[in-house]
């Protein structure tokens, strides 16, 4: 249990609200679900998913660990190049320019084509880069989603894109990536894409060198009762998981060399961060009891997910069987939907912390800049990790510098209002 006086350091040096990150819990997240996974096929990797967290210092956990990400944007290419080298870099995602193909392939990373635009952008980069290795992301539409991702293995997509690589000097195929998840199937979700990878793999494998069956992610992690008892469905463990996925791949593997490779994003982070957020005030209100927190539901749950977050108290005093009411949770933006929890049963005052737990997937990197940018990061020892976004990193990427608006001298009446509409026309 984490110490009101700790958080109360940290509050005076990276503010009232903060994120908590567990390196622990990531690398036991990482390194179990990649070592269960080998138990039924050494030739497996995981690719952790940098889309749910891409803090650089889990980037540099999993190149400590000697693994592979995966990224779906220039950005976040670029963020994961800073750390880790090119070859253990997984490239998806539905625009890859051709500067990006051209950067990733000359580099080494494994490149999964996305669509017929990314083909074409092949196409005029061949002649520069001497051999290309290229994978191709498929969807099934038959199978319980139909993706807007990729190549339609069923509608005659496939072989048109690979007619067309085909033909390209120096271009081989030789990995088939499939994300299309629905995660109510529980284990047999990511077994249906094992299947039908290797099923389209071993047709392939006459005319093209498919060396990767890449299954994408949408995998559940480790999570208290509390909050996975809120499924409609049972959740599987991350055992569970690598030994179904362990087990098809083994039966249904279109070669004795072909690789296997998963992608998981919030099974791997998502229990490794909480946010804690200063009670600022407490009031009664005609409707019952409401509790400010320096904090909002854009940073608590950005992605309006229906899983309430599981919430603790955290406090400086001893005596907790004081007075408890039923608060209302409201967030420090002026908006009226900031609501963070309807119905919370605690007895709190000002100073108090509230954890919100299992907060580190599509959390800290999908809070927007609104009102109140993004909070800080501080390991379990203290240590900063991120510091709270601010009125300098935020406007960094404005053109205009703040000393030139007020370089313009003062007018009045009419020609104030003139001046400040050329302003926003200008801006």
């Amino acid at each position: 249990m984490v110490e009101h006086a700790f958080l109360n350091e940290i509050a005076r040096e990276v503010g009232d609200s903060f994120y908590l990150f567990d390196e622990a819990a990531f690398r036991r997240n990482y390194l179990g679900l990649r070592g269960r996974l080998r138990r039924h096929w050494p030739g497996t990797d995981v690719a952790y998913a940098l889309k749910a967290n891409y803090m650089p210092a889990i980037v540099a956990c999993v190149a400590d660990m000697q693994g592979q990400v995966e990224v779906v944007s220039r950005f976040e290419y670029d963020v994961a190049r800073r750390i880790l080298p090119a070859e253990r870099i997984i490239y998806n995602g539905p625009i890859k320019r051709d500067a990006d193909l051209r950067l990733a392939l000359e580099s080494g990373s494994q490149v999964n084509l996305d669509s017929f635009a990314e083909l074409e952008a092949l196409a005029r980069l061949v002649a520069q880069v001497p051999r290309v290795r290229v994978g191709l992301r498929l969807n099934f539409p038959s199978s319980q989603l139909t993706s807007r991702f990729g190549f339609d293995v069923e509608n005659g997509e496939l072989e048109r894109a690979l007619a067309l690589l085909d033909v390209l000097p120096g271009v081989e195929v030789v990995a088939l990536h499939c994300h299309a998840t629905c995660r109510a199937l529980g284990v047999e979700d990511p077994v249906r894409r094992v299947r039908r990878l290797c099923e389209v793999a071993r047709r392939l494998l006459p005319d093209h060198p498919i060396e990767t069956i890449n299954i994408g992610g949408g995998l559940l992690g480790e999570m208290p009762a509390s909050l996975r008892s809120q499924f409609s469905f049972p959740v599987p463990s991350l055992d569970d998981y690598a030994d179904a996925i362990g087990e098809a791949f083994v039966h249904h593997r279109p070669s004795a060399v072909t690789r296997l490779v998963v992608e998981p994003g919030v099974s791997m982070v998502a229990n490794t961060m909480r946010l804690a957020a200063r009670v600022m005030e407490v009031r009664q209100r005609r409707d019952g009891w409401q509790a400010l927190l320096d904090t909002s539901i854009n940073a608590v749950n950005p992605t309006r997910s229906s899983v309430a977050p599981l919430l603790q108290v955290v406090t400086p005093r001893s005596d907790q069987e004081g007075p408890r009411h039923s608060f209302k949770l409201v967030g420090h933006t002026c908006m009226e939907h900031d609501v963070i929890c309807e119905e919370f049963m605690a007895n709190l005052q000002p100073g108090d912390f509230v954890l919100a737990e299992s907060r580190g997937a599509y959390s800290l990197n999908y809070t927007p800049p609104f009102i109140v940018p993004a909070c800080g990061v501080v390991d379990l020892q203290g240590r900063v990790l991120k510091r709270a976004d601010g009125e300098e990193t935020i406007l960094a990427s404005y053109q205009q510098p703040i000393e030139a608006l007020q370089a313009f001298p003062p007018v009045d009446n009419k020609d104030t209002a003139d001046h400040e509409h050329s302003l926003h026309l200008c801006g």
